[in-house]
């Protein structure tokens, strides 16, 4: 497999094994282990976390394998993020979270992933999303801190729009080397927000969460206009001798202009797989279109002239 380019210092692997779900694949640190020498005999290198993943748990487990065998380190590139505050004790009631991404708060986010993940640095570290009260100079002395201590070698965002990120550069000099946005077929929006056109402008690879729609396809009482586009995905799966539909939506995503870095979310070594055999295919423009036209949201018609 190709290796993707970040910066001077850091190229990972063209799918990152992503890690919002360890806690629920069912393995303990040796086994883990395993699994992940497994996926670096295939070139699996990059593994991706986030400080709210299994509420710190998921970087603590691979803090745990690590541990059994500290020059794996060297071998694989490890992303982490944090901006994402969950605050139920103050209020129970609500449900949904909020950000800080104070130069206090970030630092000490940082630390505290990399006391879990037990590493000194981190190769990438995401703002996991913008914040309605982000005061960009903040967010620069946080990262210009963290670089000078070596405790991260690259930065990312992560949900950011064009308008954000170029807020966020214009008070530093720290280059922003990837976004992390959520793509795939049931996901359009970086078609219709400039994400795309931004990050080809800058030359720089996009990290797509829930490239194959988190499943949903799969689900056995699928919506109609889900079943008209599970048809079509069946049809392009028989014309490109792929297995699945999943190589289909990988693959999909491997046909844009951007670089795509699919992040998978899934414990299940198959499907991962699924993404790594999707890079072989060379999907047309003819079935690229077809799979817009029949799974494209009204914002993206509207952007592209009704296509």
């Amino acid at each position: 497999m190709d290796r993707v380019k970040l910066s001077g210092n850091l190229s990972v692997a063209p799918v990152a094994v992503g890690m919002m779900n360890l806690l629920d694949w069912g393995l303990d640190a040796k086994e883990l282990y395993k699994r992940v020498m497994e996926y670096l005999d295939l070139g699996l290198t990059t593994y991706d976390f986030a400080d709210i993943y299994g509420n710190g748990g998921c970087e603590t487990l691979f803090g745990e394998m690590l541990r059994l065998e500290p020059p794996l380190r060297d071998k694989i590139e490890i992303i982490t993020k944090g901006g994402i505050v969950y605050d139920k004790l103050r209020r129970p009631y609500f449900v949904s979270e909020s950000y800080n991404l104070s130069k206090e708060y970030l630092v000490s986010a940082c630390e505290r992933s990399l006391i879990r993940l037990g590493i000194d640095y981190a190769d990438l570290y995401l703002i996991h999303r913008p914040c309605p009260l982000m005061n960009p100079g903040e967010v620069a002395e946080a990262m210009e801190k963290l670089k000078k201590e070596g405790k991260v070698r690259n930065f990312g965002l992560s949900n950011f729009l064009p308008e954000q990120i170029a807020a966020l550069e214009a008070y530093t000099d720290i280059p922003i080397v990837t976004n992390q946005v959520k793509m795939s077929v049931k996901c359009m929006d970086f078609l219709a927000d400039g994400t795309q056109e931004d990050a080809l402008r800058r030359k720089m690879p996009l990290m797509a969460y829930s490239p194959a729609c988190g499943g949903e396809l799969y689900r056995k009482n699928l919506s109609r206009e889900d079943l008209e586009t599970v048809k079509v995905l069946q049809e392009i799966k028989e014309e490109l001798g792929a297995e699945t539909v999943d190589e289909v939506l990988y693959a999909w995503l491997y046909r844009l202009p951007v670089k795509v870095i699919p992040v998978t979310g899934t414990g299940k070594k198959e499907r991962v797989l699924r993404a790594v055999k999707a890079l072989e295919y060379q999907m047309s423009r003819e079935q690229w279109y077809d799979i817009l036209r029949i799974a494209r949201p009204g914002h993206v018609s509207a952007k592209y002239h009704d296509i």
